[in-house]
Protein backbone atom coordinates (compact mmCIF):
# COMPACT_ATOMS: atom_id res chain seq x y z
CA UNK A 1 0.00 0.00 0.00
CA UNK A 2 1.04 2.90 -0.42
CA UNK A 3 0.47 6.75 0.94
CA UNK A 4 -0.03 9.78 -0.98
CA UNK A 5 0.63 13.17 0.42
CA UNK A 6 0.34 16.25 -1.68
CA UNK A 7 -0.04 19.76 -0.63
CA UNK A 8 -2.15 21.39 -3.56
CA UNK A 9 -6.23 20.18 -5.00
CA UNK A 10 -6.58 20.47 -8.80
CA UNK A 11 -10.16 21.37 -10.08
CA UNK A 12 -10.79 22.86 -13.38
CA UNK A 13 -7.56 24.08 -13.72
CA UNK A 14 -7.44 25.65 -10.30
CA UNK A 15 -4.95 25.10 -7.80
CA UNK A 16 -5.27 25.25 -4.39
CA UNK A 17 -3.34 24.80 -1.02
CA UNK A 18 -3.67 22.11 1.96
CA UNK A 19 -2.94 23.81 5.28
CA UNK A 20 -3.86 23.01 8.70
CA UNK A 21 -4.79 24.93 11.69
CA UNK A 22 -3.87 21.99 14.61
CA UNK A 23 -5.27 24.43 17.41
CA UNK A 24 -8.52 24.27 15.66
CA UNK A 25 -8.40 20.55 14.11
CA UNK A 26 -9.62 22.28 10.56
CA UNK A 27 -8.23 22.03 6.71
CA UNK A 28 -8.46 25.28 5.03
CA UNK A 29 -6.61 26.56 2.20
CA UNK A 30 -6.68 29.23 -0.77
CA UNK A 31 -6.90 28.78 -4.55
CA UNK A 32 -3.61 30.49 -6.04
CA UNK A 33 -4.47 31.05 -9.95
CA UNK A 34 -7.62 33.23 -9.97
CA UNK A 35 -8.12 35.34 -12.41
CA UNK A 36 -7.86 38.69 -10.73
CA UNK A 37 -4.95 38.63 -8.48
CA UNK A 38 -7.14 40.81 -6.37
CA UNK A 39 -9.93 37.81 -6.11
CA UNK A 40 -9.48 35.44 -2.71
CA UNK A 41 -11.30 32.22 -2.48
CA UNK A 42 -10.91 29.56 0.36
CA UNK A 43 -12.13 26.85 1.44
CA UNK A 44 -12.31 24.94 4.87
CA UNK A 45 -13.08 21.28 5.85
CA UNK A 46 -12.54 18.61 9.07
CA UNK A 47 -11.34 15.49 6.50
CA UNK A 48 -9.70 15.84 3.51
CA UNK A 49 -12.99 14.94 2.04
CA UNK A 50 -14.75 18.06 3.43
CA UNK A 51 -11.64 19.69 2.31
CA UNK A 52 -11.85 18.86 -1.24
CA UNK A 53 -15.81 19.47 -1.71
CA UNK A 54 -15.78 22.66 -0.30
CA UNK A 55 -12.54 23.76 -2.82
CA UNK A 56 -15.31 22.40 -5.47
CA UNK A 57 -17.74 24.13 -4.78
CA UNK A 58 -15.56 27.38 -4.12
CA UNK A 59 -14.12 26.95 -7.69
CA UNK A 60 -18.20 26.75 -9.24
CA UNK A 61 -19.05 29.83 -6.96
CA UNK A 62 -16.39 31.63 -8.47
CA UNK A 63 -16.84 30.50 -12.18
CA UNK A 64 -20.36 31.18 -11.85
CA UNK A 65 -19.52 35.03 -9.83
CA UNK A 66 -17.28 35.88 -12.58
CA UNK A 67 -20.21 34.71 -15.62
CA UNK A 68 -22.87 36.72 -13.67
CA UNK A 69 -20.12 39.47 -13.63
CA UNK A 70 -19.25 39.18 -17.59
CA UNK A 71 -23.09 39.19 -18.26
CA UNK A 72 -23.55 42.47 -16.19
CA UNK A 73 -21.03 44.66 -18.00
Amino acid sequence: MSECITNVLEYKGYKGTIEVDAQSDILFGHVQNLHNVNDIVSYEGETVKQLREDFENAIDDYLASLEDNAKNN
